[in-house]
């Protein structure tokens, strides 16, 4: 697999709180760009990652997010890819219109801890909370040839770790907002950088 595409299979009052909960977010990281965080890549710049353990946030709305992260829905739908699979990391991807905000083309796995480990496989599962389209950054993947994709809300993209992707900023007027799941067949995450996520993904978790 590079990339799959489910279609409308968000649960509606999940959506509506990731909505609400990343928007708030970015208002809180945005005063602090570039500045030391406590764990994950260890500073904070325009996204989130470990997004449930961010220390802005109250410990209730960490649990949430945790718990969306280690739901029933996110390992039902992981495990279909990855049967034994490890918690790694979770981010928040909020660009708002205008922002200078995009990615590169890269690979997830290149970034570590293991870039040419060829039996490690990550999978990055995006919640799209709002439709992409052509002016507000949409996603583009490398299969073959690259191919530009237009998730609606309440899909989710799944992106293995070596598909080369990419991004651009958000030219429109509406913001655009997405929760990303990552998960691997290994426990990575402990030791690495700051510190990820690295104990197995059960499905009694929450």
């Amino acid at each position: 697999m590079t990339y799959e595409l489910l279609e409308n299979i968000i649960p509606k009052q999940m959506i509506e709180y990731l909505q609400s909960y990343t928007s708030t977010v970015k208002k809180r990281i945005k005063p602090i760009e570039g500045k030391p965080k406590p764990n994950g890549s260890g500073v904070y710049w325009k996204g989130l990652d470990m997004a449930s353990s961010f220390e802005f946030a109250t410990d209730d709305e960490n649990e949430k997010l945790y718990h969306i992260y280690t739901s029933n829905f996110m390992y039902n739908l992981i495990t279909k890819y990855i049967p034994e699979p490890y918690l790694f990391n979770d981010q928040i991807v909020v660009k708002e219109p205008f922002e200078q905000f995009d990615f590169k083309p890269h690979y997830d796995n290149q970034f570590g801890p293991h870039p040419n480990d060829k039996s490690l496989l990550t999978i990055n599962c995006m919640l799209v909370l709002d439709d992409f389209t052509p002016e507000n950054g949409a996603i583009k993947v490398f299969d073959k040839e690259w191919v530009t994709l237009y998730p609606k809300k309440g899909d989710v993209l799944l992106i293995e770790g070596n598909t080369l992707h990419s991004s651009e900023m958000n030219k429109s007027d509406s913001i655009r907002r997405a929760y990303l799941c990552v998960y691997s067949n290994k426990s990575i995450g402990e030791g690495f950088q700051k510190g990820f996520y690295h104990k197995k993904f059960n499905n009694n978790l929450t």
